[in-house]
């Protein structure tokens, strides 16, 4: 009777113990529904492409152009960077931006400012040495007048990725 009721106990105690220890996924798989980009999605994808055109094409005016002063870019295990010393480094002749793809976007708008995530895959090299992989992004853009400035970047490497597209990929809305 005492081995009854204390399988018992023990079986109502797990039953009640276990909803209480369920988590969340660690990483929700990718949906394969189409998502049509919101009028906001469609002006920072512009305004990114803009930035890493400048990069790859080494345009020092047009970077500056889209860079507020007071911007600051900050990684994992680094110190926070200055905007102007950020582009300083991935306009020096050791970085090469040799192609990326932007992917996943989304924009939280709230008038002043707006924050801007996504995945960016990228192949470039740093002093000859490979610098590419995937790389989740969160910008923050604040209005300057009657365009956007990117005030801050939060960058993290989430992966090295072999693979990269070889034709240059148009947003389709597909991905």
């Amino acid at each position: 009777m005492a081995i009854r009721s204390f399988v018992f106990i023990t079986t109502i105690a797990l039953a009640v113990i276990s909803p209480g220890s369920a988590q969340e996924p660690v990483k929700p798989s990718l949906s394969p529904r189409i998502v049509t980009a919101t009028r906001q999605v469609v002006i920072f994808t512009d305004l990114e492409n803009q930035i890493l055109r400048a990069i790859q094409s080494k345009d020092q005016a047009g970077l500056n152009k889209l860079v507020s002063e007071d911007c600051m870019i900050e990684m994992p295990d680094a110190d926070p960077l200055t905007g102007e010393d950020w582009i300083k480094s991935v306009l020096s002749k050791d970085y090469a931006l040799k192609s990326f793809v932007l992917r996943q976007f989304s924009v939280a708008d709230e008038n002043d400012f707006a924050v801007v995530k996504f995945d960016r895959i990228q192949q470039a090299t740093y002093k000859g040495k490979p610098e590419g992989g995937e790389f989740f992004v969160v910008d923050v853009w604040k209005k300057d007048g009657e365009s956007w400035k990117l005030a801050n970047r939060y960058v993290s490497k989430v992966s090295a990725v072999p693979f990269m597209p070889k034709n240059d990929v148009k947003p389709t809305g597909k991905q």
